[in-house]
């Protein structure tokens, strides 16, 4: 189990995580391309329990059940969480080590954009992932 750290562009949010158990994708939904400005975004997520802000925060309710937490000052996107509180999605853009943890699959892909092209060779699920539901 790795102990890994984050926060945003201008160091007003930090936050600790532990990678046991994570599940690490891509995601290309609407929502996450146009909430992180990105083609696409990689996301980490962990238990609760494997997650704590150390510093700041806002948040964002960007859908039924999701809420994305951000800086204030910045508006860095860094992590989103579930109504259920089942997981913390942390986005891999902002981690400390950027080579801590790597995507395994593409999860919307239906909704990648046609001249994105990343050949890697992981699985693809047209919506949500079959272990994310």
């Amino acid at each position: 189990m790795a102990r890994l750290s984050g926060g945003c562009l201008c160091g007003r949010v930090r936050y600790a995580a532990e990678s046991e158990g994570a599940i690490v994708d891509y995601c290309h939904c609407d929502t996450c391309r146009r909430s992180t400005g990105g083609a696409t975004v990689a996301w980490m997520q962990v238990r609760p329990d494997r997650f704590r802000v150390t510093a700041g925060a806002a948040t964002y309710r960007s859908s039924p059940g999701a809420t994305r937490h951000f800086c204030p000052a910045c508006g860095s996107q860094l992590y989103m969480t579930d109504t259920e509180g089942r997981s913390v999605g942390i986005t891999l853009g902002t981690l400390d080590d950027k080579n801590a943890v790597a995507p395994a699959a593409h999860g919307w892909d239906g909704g990648r954009p046609g001249w994105l092209c990343l050949a890697d060779g992981l699985p693809r699920f047209a919506g949500s992932p079959d272990y994310d539901s």
